[in-house]
């Protein structure tokens, strides 16, 4: 059964603006049109191929195909004529595919949202905006990295496709390969991604930034997209004194890291940013989010606090929920920048 609001206006009166009250409606709907029931499954590309490698989880998706086919491993067997068999990767590449949000109202609504939440961020931080745009993702826009700031784009869904080329060989010298396809969904709602590398002519460390965040408009948890604009831009804003920090700790060393080592030290700093992110946003979430929509269940946070709580990379969040309960909301965002390194040690430090 629905209710339907009537709002009379009596003759000579104007209104140029929603009432307090009924402004809080204004982003209700969301709360039901951003559910994973409505996800479409028509993907486009996202992205060409590119390389991948034999720690990419497509090729540990392979191996899962592979071990669940004794079939497919006994023909393998019958044509190298040979019981044991042992196979190679050869090659490993993948794409981004996405779903656009085609729900016109949907995609304005939401947009509006996250322009409108983003702004109320920044004036309550202090944080310069990051973005050149945010939009719905109609077609593929590509990467543009002359464009100055960071280009957001909305879409419905995510999801990675792989194609993964394998050598058999058995006891002869007669060899086969065989490839494999597939598709792996991206359960992130939002990502920002740096790249750190090496340069053998300069003989230096650096990072190289993605121009582009995308953020899907559709969860399990429709919270997760609601809180992903903030989660976004407080990523983009503070991975600057992330990047020092990792700088910091792989120059420090006086061997050549290897990639190990290189892995180890940017888990350990990602998990330092994610959980001071994390932080700010639990601290944000009542004034920014829950102001605008009222009805947010407040079992769709803990469900979400519960699910960050199964992963390493989310260790620090209840300590930094607690230390920027305590400090504040720009002075937390201060001594971060000022001194990640201290910022970690009260991360690390004994309950």
């Amino acid at each position: 059964m629905s209710v339907i609001f009537f709002l009379f206006i009596p003759p000579g009166a104007q209104s140029t603006n929603l009432p307090e009250d009924l402004s809080k409606f204004k982003y209700r709907s969301l709360l039901t049109s951003l559910d994973a029931s409505e996800r479409s499954t028509d993907f486009i590309a996202l992205s060409d191929f590119e390389a991948g490698n034999q720690d990419d989880a497509d090729h540990n998706a392979s191996l899962e195909y592979l071990t669940s086919r004794p079939d497919l491993l006994d023909r393998i067997r019958d044509d190298l004529g040979s019981k044991e068999i042992q196979w190679q990767l050869e090659e490993l590449s993948y794409r981004l595919l996405y779903v656009p949000e085609s729900r016109k109202e949907v995609a304005g609504l939401f947009t509006e949202y996250c322009h409108e939440t983003i702004e109320d961020l920044l004036d309550r931080t202090g944080l310069v905006n990051p973005y050149s745009s945010i939009s719905i993702l109609r077609d593929n826009i590509g990467n543009d990295t002359e464009e100055l700031g960071i280009k957001a784009v909305i879409v419905q869904d995510l999801a990675r496709e792989y194609v993964a080329r394998y050598r058999f060989s058995g006891a002869s010298e007669k060899r086969i390969e065989i490839g494999f396809s597939g598709r792996q969904p991206i359960n992130e709602v939002g990502s920002y991604s740096s790249h750190l590398q090496y340069s053998e002519k300069n003989g230096n460390w650096q990072f190289l930034r993605n121009r582009q965040t995308v953020w899907k408009s559709v969860s399990a948890n429709p919270y997760t997209v609601l809180m992903t604009p903030l989660e976004e831009t407080l990523h983009i804003a503070l991975r600057g004194y992330t990047e020092k920090a990792i700088l910091a700790a792989v120059i420090a060393r006086k061997e050549f890291p290897s990639l190990q080592e290189i892995q180890d030290v940017v888990e350990e700093w990602l998990a330092v940013e994610e959980a001071i992110v994390g932080g700010l946003v639990y601290f944000l979430v009542p004034d920014v989010v829950i102001k605008r929509i009222p009805d947010l269940p407040r079992e769709w946070i803990q469900a979400d606090l519960d699910t960050k709580a199964k992963f390493p990379k989310y260790r620090f969040l209840p300590k930094a929920i607690k230390m920027i309960k305590g400090y504040g909301l720009k002075e937390s965002i201060h001594l971060y920048g000022q001194d990640p390194v201290a910022t970690r040690h009260l991360l690390n430090e004994p309950t």
